[in-house]
């Protein structure tokens, strides 16, 4: 985190869902999963908060004009939680510049709100320990405490838990693609056939990070998927359309992330990745293109 003349700046860091398994549905309505997610360096929103604002106030202005402001943006609420909390007086102007795909699979919402609370915390020296500012982000939504301290981890319970990897990832060569449209993530969930819904089988689960670990990419991306996928393709089967697309680019596997609608495309290194964006530059030209970077440990500043 950067500091001065009453400033602070951050980047809020992207993540993309390198499998995604449903396993339930709770009595509540939530489902439970179990998903690897990756944190991204980039795409990442850029969030900085002016110090010297009235005592008592917390303003958001975001660069999305679709996205709300004040206290009706994750970022403001994420602000009021973190002062009733520590019991610090907000005096607080954010302002956000969207670089992430809005409802699109990606929790640039949820970093938001994480790397606010992580920024005023660690401003104000910690008033919170690791455990209660887990405990507040929470009450913003299952995936926030993961961009309190983003790093490769398998998430289970409806996203809240996460279990480290023990090993660093290879080089993923990774290229998103940024639909025009929103997919939430109730309706991701709503379009799910229930058949999906099952237990992560182990020997899957296994296969998955033992190629990862052992960094053959050909193999890891024959075995990843997305339960939410084939319901999400089947009402925008354009998605589907530019998968196919995607993988006459000599990709390894394109797969949505999340709910979507974005995408993600694995590439053997990146002159393949490099090659790829210009062809689909040129055949997609209403498709963002994004190369990606995940990174491998935890990080305050990205």
């Amino acid at each position: 985190m950067q500091s001065e003349a009453g400033l602070l700046c951050q980047r809020a860091c992207s993540k993309i869902n390198l499998f995604l398994k449903v396993t339930g549905k709770r009595a509540d309505g939530y489902h439970t999963l179990e998903s690897l997610f990756l944190p991204l360096a980039e795409p990442a929103d850029d969030i900085a908060i002016d110090l010297e604002a009235l005592p008592g106030a917390i303003t958001v202005a975001c660069s999305d004009v679709f996205l709300p402001g004040g206290m009706s943006n994750i970022a403001g609420k994420a602000a009021d939680i973190w002062s009733k909390r520590s019991g610090v007086m907000p005096h607080w102007d954010i302002n956000i510049v969207k670089n992430i795909p809005v409802a699109a699979g990606m929790g640039g919402g949820s970093s938001d709100g994480a790397t606010v609370m992580k920024m005023l915390n660690t401003h104000a020296n910690n008033p919170l320990n690791d455990a209660e500012l887990a405990e507040a982000a929470l009450t913003l939504g299952a995936d926030v405490p993961f961009f309190l301290d983003p790093a490769p981890a398998i998430m289970t319970g409806i996203g809240e838990t996460a279990c480290k990897l023990d090993f660093e990832l290879p080089d993923l060569n990774i290229l998103l693609l940024a639909g025009n449209f929103p997919v939430s993530a109730a309706e991701g969930y709503r379009l799910m056939g229930q058949e999906k819904i099952s237990p992560m089988d182990s020997t899957l689960r296994s296969d998955i990070l033992q190629s990862l670990r052992s960094g053959d990419l050909e193999k890891f991306s024959r075995l990843i998927f997305n339960d939410l996928q084939d319901g999400v393709f089947n009402k925008f089967p354009c998605l589907k359309i530019i998968a196919q697309k995607v993988m006459r680019t000599d990709a390894l596997c394109c797969l949505m992330t999340g709910s979507g609608p974005t995408l993600f495309a694995i590439y053997a290194n990146s002159r393949q990745r490099s090659a790829a964006m210009e062809e689909l530059r040129a055949a997609l030209p209403e498709i963002r293109l994004i190369a990606a970077a995940g990174f491998n440990s935890s990080t305050a500043a990205l």
